[in-house]
């Protein structure tokens, strides 16, 4: 004990303090002093205030946090897509109950609208779908905060954090609406909003933490230590690696196969990656994250138009490489957002560009289709290798509807993509579909992480009935869905309306489809191919034809599934779904869309639309 006591400084500790100390350590083990010392030591990276104990019996050691009892209830409300404003409100959950706060944690769409007036602490973490506008989830929370039933929230104090896309042009505008309209009705804000690009944790993390300091300014309290029995220490656990956005899985390819016949227009290959071993889960309805490259002759191309040297030599993630390696994985080339025009322009200095920017027209319309080497043709510019990586926008991973179930394939994931290629002022290819079809090969392997659709699901029971609208690729989730069914042996009467150009050259999966139709899983399917006949017949026909019968499903809680194209395809199925509700109901179509809307609150109409 007299080394104890050496140890135990007066310039740290009084002699109160010195006494309690000494009588929690006195006949200790190595094991049991091995123990307390890593608890210690973790105690002091979360508060540098560690309370004495009042009380310690000797025969053990038992934690218990001291929890204030007036820290304030917090409400966190979430709205998104793919889950990551889930997966961020549950981390603010765990880390705030941590702290001793009573979390009530909710989807927007399950919240119950009236009781947003008592609220008193409100937290929202909301993404914006598309070119600004809300995701389905927060879709009726939106409409309610900026209409005429709107409540006064003088008694409220808020923080908004907006999950969003940088590559499109109203980054994060349902947060920034949704922030500015709780301020507007009285709220009183407690901590800045912060927005957050497609690579949204580090962010999520800085909000979540500066929020709760700005929390516990007044309701901080430290754990107290108790001994009051016997414990055996724990010991650590092991972490398996997590595959995600920021440390993706090298997928070997296994099969790639082109699903178009010969002499179509398109261009779609059914792709098989290997995940075995990696850990990686998803469910039909998910997305594959998959992360490609920009082709050698657009790098030249751009490298060309600035004058620099592709084989310049410089240090990029204290790696050594040269130029074009470093824009061939790590930049995006072939796209174009405001922030990349406006940095590009302190270069310019270009008043067309900047009147460019400055009206949202036409910055919609520049955008669209242009890419770097555009952009550098149009207004021409001196710039430096350093520079040029500087105002350039990370490359992103693209992410595909999983077209494959797990239970059927364990191991595998598969895709179904177009490859992309179009002319608009130069050729232009997809960055990471024809990445997948010209430039994998056979023994490659390629980084891809699971990208959860709490959205888009299967229903809970397998005996209800699923009406899915797929054309084209849109066919994936659904081959997934399928594919789930029948190992489930599901019950539930299933129907597919898929469409293409042509029937002997587009009919995508047609083997696998007919054999379930032929089998009864699939129980009713039709197709339309639009150039087969001199009047183009789409889906949404098909969809018309059937009128009575699509309904009566409906009537009897059948889910409705869309998947595809959002600027043509999807707004002509939705009408045209709209129009049959109306006519084989004997409604209008105000309560047509009333009767749609409650379909989507109860999560019976789902879109993955792209």
């Amino acid at each position: 004990m007299e080394q104890t006591q050496n140890i135990l400084s007066p310039l740290i500790f009084n002699e109160t303090q010195k006494q309690q100390i000494e009588s929690l350590v006195h006949g200790l083990d190595d094991r049991q002093l091995l123990w307390l010392a890593g608890y210690l030591t973790g105690l002091s990276q979360s508060s540098t205030n560690v309370k004495a104990p009042a009380k310690l019996p000797v025969n053990g050691i038992t934690i218990h946090p001291a929890v204030k009892t007036d820290l304030p209830d917090l409400t966190i409300l979430y709205g998104s897509r793919t889950g990551n404003g889930a997966a961020v409100a549950k981390k603010l959950k765990e880390k705030a109950e941590s702290k001793g706060y009573k979390i009530h944690l909710h989807d927007m769409n399950e919240y119950s609208l009236n009781k947003l007036k008592d609220e008193k602490y409100l937290l929202v973490i909301v993404s914006t779908h598309g070119e600004g506008v809300p995701p389905v989830a927060a879709e009726e929370f939106y409409d309610y905060i900026h209409g005429k039933r709107a409540p006064q929230l003088e008694n409220t104090k808020y923080s908004v954090l907006a999950l969003g896309d940088k590559s499109y042009l109203h980054f994060c505008k349902t947060g920034i609406d949704v922030d500015k309209r709780l301020e507007e009705l009285g709220a009183r804000r407690i901590h800045p909003r912060f927005d957050c690009d497609v690579d949204f944790s580090p962010v999520a993390t800085q909000w979540i933490d500066g929020l709760l300091r700005n929390l516990s300014n007044s309701n901080d309290k430290t754990p107290l230590i108790k001994l009051n029995g016997s414990q055996t220490p724990r010991v650590p656990e092991v972490k398996s690696v997590v595959y995600d956005r920021q440390n993706p899985f090298k997928a070997r390819l296994i099969e790639k196969i082109k699903l178009n016949g010969k002499g179509s227009g398109k261009e779609t290959f059914h792709y098989e990656l290997s995940i075995a071993g990696s850990g990686i889960s998803y469910e039909p309805g998910d997305a594959l994250g998959v992360y490609g490259s920009n082709s050698e002759r657009l790098v030249y191309e751009l490298v060309d138009s600035l004058k620099l040297n592709p084989g310049e030599e410089l240090e990029y993630n204290k790696n050594k490489d040269t130029l074009g390696n470093v824009l061939s994985k790590h930049f995006e080339i072939s796209t174009l957002n405001p922030d990349v025009l406006k940095n590009y322009n302190h270069f310019a200095q270009s008043t067309k560009l900047k009147e460019i920017l400055e009206d949202s027209t036409q910055l919609k319309t520049f955008i669209y289709g242009r890419d770097w080497v555009d952009l550098v043709n149009e207004f021409p510019v001196k710039i430096s290798s350093a520079e040029l990586l500087s105002i350039m926008h990370k490359l992103q991973p693209r992410l595909y509807s999983i077209s494959s179930s797990v239970k059927a394939n364990p191991g595998e994931v598969h895709l179904t993509i177009a490859s992309v290629r179009y002319v608009n002022h130069r050729y232009k290819e997809g960055t990471c579909s024809t990445y997948l079809s010209d430039r994998m090969g056979d023994k490659d392997a390629v980084l891809v992480f699971a990208d959860k659709n709490p959205d888009f699901r299967l229903p809970s029971d397998p005996t209800t009935p699923i009406i899915m609208v797929g054309p084209g690729t849109g066919i994936a989730p659904f081959r997934a869905f399928l594919q789930e069914r029948e190992t489930q042996l599901a019950k539930g009467k299933n129907w597919l309306f898929f469409g293409d150009r042509h029937f002997t050259t587009d009919f995508l999966y047609q083997t696998e489809l007919q054999a379930w139709h032929k089998k009864k899983l699939l129980t009713n399917l039709h197709v339309a191919f639009s150039r087969d006949q001199d009047q183009k017949v789409y889906v949404q026909h098909k969809m018309l034809e059937h009128s009575k019968e699509l309904y009566s499903w409906i009537e009897e809680g059948a889910h409705f599934y869309v998947c595809g194209d959002k600027n043509n395809m999807f707004s002509d199925v939705n009408r045209t779904l709209t129009n049959i509700i109306a006519k084989e109901g004997r409604m209008s179509l105000v309560k047509a869309e009333e009767y749609l809307k409650k379909l989507k609150k109860a999560k019976r109409y789902q879109t993955d639309v792209y």
